[in-house]
């Protein structure tokens, strides 16, 4: 399950300094993904699989340092009950603080997870306009029940925008607009078009920095959230 561990970031958690653990495999193949070896399981059977108690000893060793872990990866929820009894320990091991990032694809055990108190933080990735999400071969419905439960999180949460080239444009901001209502914080996420990408012919130029200034004003126009810009 546990393919990655980072000691110590400031960027993954908002406000707190974090530990990152990334489990493997994933629902969805998004083009743009550049987790391709947490993804792909032709790549995933060649990363180690870490053990629970070697990161819960790393999370306990740095506990005077960081205030909290993030689990991401790949998607984590489809771990089911492993996550939530990893959680769990973290929780009641740990007492650090817990950023789950997810596709949304899993309201369920996200639901359950916030009401038992095993997640602090929730980040969403909003991939595309709702109609598109055929392309992904995903399906909304789920993300859009996710959503709601994100909305109730008054400011422990938030939804992600990757500017992915030919995902993500004006018109598809507009559709997701109904969806962002209430939502605290929007974080639009530039492309990275270095990284090695899911789809190898996926285009390479991101957006140009006045383009990706003009969304976020767009978003700030039509939403009461917190739009942020994150590299």
């Amino acid at each position: 399950m546990i393919k990655g561990f980072r000691g110590t970031s400031v960027v993954d958690y908002p406000g707190k300094i974090a530990s990152v653990v990334f489990l493997g495999g994933c629902n969805w193949r998004c083009p743009y993904c550049y987790n391709v070896d947490l993804v792909l399981p032709e790549r995933l059977k060649n990363l180690p699989d870490l053990p629970e108690e070697g990161i819960l000893f790393d999370l306990l060793r740095r506990k005077g340092f960081i205030k909290g872990v993030v689990i991401t990866g790949g998607e984590p929820t489809i771990w089911g009950r492993r996550l939530k009894a990893f959680l769990e320990r973290i929780k009641y091991e740990t007492e650090l603080a817990v950023k789950l990032d997810t596709n949304g694809s899993n309201p369920e055990l996200v639901a359950s997870l916030l009401a038992e108190g095993l997640v602090d933080y929730l980040a969403m990735d909003f991939k595309t306009a709702p109609s598109r999400y055929s392309e992904l071969s995903a399906d909304f419905d789920p993300v859009e029940k996710t959503l709601e439960l994100l909305r109730d999180l008054n400011g422990c949460a938030e939804v992600r925008i990757t500017l992915a080239p030919g995902l993500v444009a004006k018109q598809d901001l507009e559709e997701m607009l109904p969806y962002l209502k209430k939502v605290k914080r929007v974080a639009l996420q530039k492309f990275v078009p270095e990284a090695e990408t899911l789809a190898p012919d996926f285009p390479r130029p991101s957006l140009p920095p006045d383009i990706v200034s003009s969304l976020a004003d767009y978003l700030r126009k039509h939403l009461s959230a917190e739009i942020l810009i994150r590299c």
